[in-house]
């Protein structure tokens, strides 16, 4: 078993990166947003990766992590019944850590709709499946400990950001209006404006839909 690889990155794409490790190139599979987050300046530079291998008939497969939380998830996606490897990658690139701990604990199905190939069953089997696992508890209590552990005002503000944002999704969604739609409203309202409440981001994201 592989827990984790460091070495030089001397490739990168949009979902998967080559890792050399003494002069063995491994190829590690990632989220669009880990390539992202690697990119750019990264290559030719030592990076660390959390990953877990995946032992198929005909395929060893490395799929890579930027935080051991993020592979936490990876692994208690894929106990779901219908989600593979690359539902539960697609999943983490759509929402984090902290959004999917939130739309599990408040039994949000809709926060699933933005993500590609999830439908409403799914996302129904997802939120009922999870809700009750034990470790989701583990996940929730290192969600507490990461905030403690950085200790500092611009992390849990980045933190109720996120959740303002995904209450106003919510609801507006709850309103009719499509994820795709709905998300761009708002991340164009956040970009131009600091707001601190939902209901207020909600308005705003309805005004801007109102004209197209």
């Amino acid at each position: 078993m592989i827990g984790r690889i460091k070495g030089q990155l001397i490739e990168k794409k949009n979902d998967r990166v080559v890792i050399d490790v003494h002069g063995i190139g491994y190829v590690v599979y990632v989220t669009e947003k880990t390539a992202r987050s690697l990119s750019p300046g990264n290559e030719g530079r030592d990076i660390s990766l959390f990953t877990e291998l995946l032992v198929k008939e005909d395929l060893l497969q490395l799929i890579g992590f930027l935080t051991q939380t993020e592979k936490d998830w990876f692994n208690l996606l894929r106990s779901v019944q219908g989600i593979g490897a690359k539902v539960a990658l697609t999943i983490l690139n759509t929402l984090d850590a902290n959004e999917l701990l939130r739309a599990i604990r408040m039994k949000n199905e809709l926060a699933f709709s933005s993500v590609s190939g999830i439908g409403s069953r799914m996302a129904q089997r997802l939120v009922v499946e999870l809700s009750g696992r034990k470790d989701l508890a583990i996940l929730e209590d290192e969600a507490v400990i990461e905030i403690r552990d950085e200790n500092n005002e611009q992390t849990l503000n980045i933190i109720k950001r996120k959740e303002i944002q995904q209450d106003a999704l919510s609801a507006l969604q709850n309103l009719g209006f499509k994820s795709v739609e709905a998300k761009s409203a708002i991340d164009k309202i956040v970009a131009e404006d600091h707001i601190n409440d939902a209901s207020e981001l909600v308005k705003e994201a309805l005004r801007s839909l109102a004209k197209g």
